[in-house]
């Protein structure tokens, strides 16, 4: 059986640096935010999924000149995951946060805050050291 085809688009390295930066852009938002509680949470972790998910297309582009470019996060995961499976696992986290962070009507618990900035640190250190 052929693995299964994501879409995906090249990238040049210099987009790959591009996305770095608003990763740890986003980083720092949800840290800022992670200072207060309420509503605060779901905006962190909000947040922390958007450092994830610029911090995947950064990874995968330094390792294939390649990023997802499709809308389910799920396929993100997997194409994450092809690269290095402990960080498709850290941006699984994020994504299974992201509609309750985004969309969701109830508040997000200190430790889906925890679990999220975690998972996104990781993501982004992990940018940080190969583009």
């Amino acid at each position: 059986m052929s693995p299964r085809k994501f879409p995906l688009r090249p990238a040049t390295h210099a987009e790959g640096v591009t996305r770095r930066r608003i990763c740890e852009q986003y980083l720092e938002v949800a840290e800022i935010a992670a200072m207060d509680e309420g509503a605060a949470i779901n905006v962190a972790v909000g947040v922390a999924v958007l450092a994830g998910i610029a911090a995947s297309d950064a990874v995968c582009i330094a390792a294939t000149g390649e990023r997802y470019s499709g809308q389910d996060h799920a396929a993100a995961v997997t194409v994450l995951r092809r690269v290095d499976k402990r960080l498709g696992d850290r941006l699984k986290v994020l994504v299974d946060l992201k509609a309750a962070s985004h969309y969701g009507d109830s508040l997000l618990t200190v430790t889906d805050r925890e679990r999220a900035l975690r998972a996104a640190r990781t993501l982004v250190g992990a940018a940080r050291e190969r583009i």
